[in-house]
This record gives C-alpha cells, sequence and structure tokens, in this order.
C-alpha cells in the first residue's frame, strides 16, 4: 500500500525555511498534524510518531502562524508568557546572576526579534538581552558548520554569504528592526572583505558583525566546572582548539616550538599546573605528542621557577637588613609546594613520595645544625612529620 505521508509539509518547511509568509490556504498547525496522524493510521505498516517528533511538527507548524502574525501581537503573547514562566519558576527577571533563566527553545524567530526590539514597550531590559542571546545562540548554531568549512579551506567568503541568506530568511518585522539592518549591512561589508582576504577572517572591527562575535567565541576558559581530572583534561582540549581556531581565523597555524617562527605561538598563560599536567599524561588520548611536549616544558618551567624562588628566599631583620633564608626554610617552602601539588601534577613531574621524604631529612638535618650553633629557627614542620 502507497501512502503519503504530510503532503503538507513540503511546502511548510519551505515556508520555514525561507521566513516566508504562506499564502492564503496554507496549512495550521492542527491540519499538519492531523494528516501525519491520518496518514500513519492508512498506512500497511504502524508508524508511531515520538512526542519529540509531534512537538517538532508544531514547532514547525507555529513558526508559520508567527510568521503570519503582526509583531504587536506576538509582543503581546510574549508578555503573557514571560509573566506566566516567572510565576511558575518562582523569579522575577529572565536573567538570574547573568545567566539566561527562562526556556526560550520553544519560541519562534520572530518572536524573539518581537521581544529582542522591544516592541511597544512591553519588556525589560533582561527580557531583551535573554532574546537578544537566543537570537545569537540560534544564528550560531546555525552557521557553526559553516564555520569549520571556512577554517578547513580559508574560505571565509562563503562563511559570510551563508550568513546573509540566514539573514535574510527573517520576517517582514525582524527586517525592520534597526538591530537587523546593521547586522545585514556588517555581514555584506564582511563578505566584500573576506572576497580581498582569502585564507583568513576578515578583520572588520564592526560591533555588529555576528559573524565575527562567531569567530571569536570561545569555548573554554581557564578554569573546569568540572573537578575532575576528565573534566579538567576536556577543558585543556578546549582552550587548545579555542588557540588553534583563533591561528585559522588570523590565516596562520598554532605551533608549540618556540624555535618555529612562521606560526602563532601557543599560550599557556591561562593554564594551571593541573591543566598542563592532564596534557602531559594525555587524558583520555586526546593531546598531540607537539602539544604533550610543549605542556611538559612548560610545566617543568614553572617547577624549575618555584624551586629557584624557595631556595632564594631572603628575610629582612629589624634594621632593614636583607639576608639570605637558611636552606632548612628553603627546604621547608619546597615541602609545602608540593604538598600543595595535585597527583596529576605531581605525576607529571615525577615528583615521588621518596623526593618529600628526602626534604623532610635535610629540614631535619639544618635544625639540627642550627641547634647546635645556637640558632633560632620559627618554621614549623609538625603537620608534615
Amino acid at each position: 500500500m502507497s501512502t503519503a505521508i504530510g503532503t503538507n509539509l513540503p511546502s511548510l518547511l519551505s515556508y520555514v525555511s525561507q521566513g516566508a509568509t504562506p499564502a492564503a490556504g496554507a496549512p495550521s498547525t492542527a491540519q499538519v498534524i492531523n494528516e501525519v496522524a491520518a496518514a500513519v493510521t492508512q498506512a500497511s505498516t504502524n508508524v508511531t510518531l515520538s512526542d519529540e517528533a509531534k512537538a517538532y511538527l508544531a514547532s514547525l507548524a507555529q513558526s508559520v502562524t508567527d510568521a503570519q502574525a503582526p509583531a504587536a501581537t506576538l509582543a503581546t503573547n510574549a508578555r503573557t508568557w514571560f509573566d506566566q514562566q516567572y510565576k511558575q519558576l518562582g523569579i522575577s527577571s529572565a536573567m538570574v546572576d547573568g545567566q539566561v533563566a527562562v526556556d526560550l527553545s520553544g519560541q519562534s524567530r520572530a518572536t524573539l526579534s518581537a521581544v529582542a526590539s522591544n516592541t511597544q514597550g512591553l519588556f525589560t531590559k533582561d527580557e531583551t538581552a535573554a532574546a537578544t542571546q537566543a537570537l545569537q545562540s540560534r544564528f550560531n548554531d546555525a552557521l557553526a558548520p559553516q564555520v569549520v568549512i571556512a577554517r578547513h579551506t580559508g574560505d571565509y567568503a562563503t562563511l559570510y554569504n551563508d550568513a546573509l541568506d540566514y539573514m535574510d530568511q527573517a520576517g517582514a518585522d525582524e527586517k525592520a528592526t534597526a538591530s537587523w539592518q546593521a547586522q545585514h549591512q556588517a555581514l555584506v561589508d564582511g563578505a566584500a572583505a573576506a572576497q580581498k582576504s582569502f585564507g583568513k577572517a576578515p578583520d572588520t572591527g564592526d560591533a555588529d558583525d555576528p559573524v565575527s562575535a562567531l569567530l571569536a567565541q570561545t569555548t573554554a576558559t581557564g578554569t573546569s566546572s568540572d573537578s575532575s581530572i576528565e573534566g579538567v583534561a576536556a577543558n585543556a582540549r578546549a582552550m587548545l582548539n579555542d588557540q588553534a581556531n583563533a591561528a585559522k581565523d588570523n590565516g596562520t597555524q598554532l605551533v608549540f616550538n618556540s624555535a618555529q617562527k612562521n606560526g602563532q605561538q601557543v599560550d599557556f598563560s591561562n593554564f594551571d599546573n593541573r591543566s598542563l599536567a592532564a596534557i602531559v599524561l594525555n587524558q583520555g588520548s586526546q593531546f598531540s605528542p607537539e602539544e604533550i611536549r610543549a605542556a611538559k616544558g612548560e610545566l617543568d618551567r614553572r617547577n624549575r621557577t618555584s624551586i629557584l624562588s624557595a631556595l632564594n628566599q631572603t628575610t629582612t631583620d629589624s634594621s632593614g637588613k636583607v639576608t639570605a633564608a637558611d636552606a632548612g626554610t628553603g627546604a621547608l617552602t619546597l615541602l609545602q609546594q608540593y604538598d600543595g601539588m595535585s597527583a596529576e601534577e605531581k605525576s607529571a613531574l615525577g615528583v615521588t613520595d621518596q623526593f618529600a621524604n628526602n626534604l623532610v631529612r635535610n629540614y631535619r638535618s639544618m635544625q639540627a645544625i642550627q641547634s647546635m650553633f645556637g640558632a633560632n629557627t620559627s618554621s614549623n614542620l609538625a603537620s608534615y612529620i
């Protein structure tokens, strides 16, 4: 038995993808869902639509409905929705601690545009900010595959043209907003600049350029919210990826050897020692030999610096005279540094318990020598021995 499922769906999807207003007689939400349900019932093979599929179809049809509605109507509906959310969630703002606190994923692009542009003055600063972030996130998600291709091929002009296509899918009300017009012009200028700078992203210097903002977006920070070594390693991987992507956008590549002058040198300044250790230990087998060597070199350099700092400590007496600290004090400082290392850092540096034991013996020896000569020391090793 031959069954045509969703005869109206191609036209519906076309309307949604192009952001156009459907012609008279376009299928409504109920028509689309009912048609699919009826077709499934008639099919020779039983097919059951999941709740997610039904919700997706409903969201597509809702997008068509919103595309037909004027911005004023969308704004009024959004105002009611925000108020309901606040009541249900027990909050009073769309933003909490700088983060979006309401789920805008079910709102259409047209509705988000109406909120972001504060249609009829119905929305707060936090609500317009949340809607603006949601619009930018959807833009980013839509262009993410093209960003990967642009960085691989060096063809950033196509990326800008794809971004223009996405912007042109907006409805008439969105196109009438100042933000859309500013972004659209920035993309036109960016596309022209990219044509002249193949192999690197154009430096438009335009704050309204959404592609430039997308390319500058990073995926990691200097610290990971996941304190497990797996989380630290994943964050370190993301940080290296961010630097590699930035290098590609600059028309070059990330390099890990200071002797290599024809690339962008890796910068470990935002990596803590545990992150470096995760790279050295190749946690999750996700780091290259070049990355491992560079991270080991940086970790060794930091360790040498801390050792020299401990051994070259100075003290100042009451008269202001500066003298070198005794060797026992240096040993205690080294022992404290060892105690503060993570297990991964100790493993990467090859620091063992035997090393700590040697420091303890050295400290005790210096204490004994000082006692023999009547010297006093204020250092206390009680917590370590």
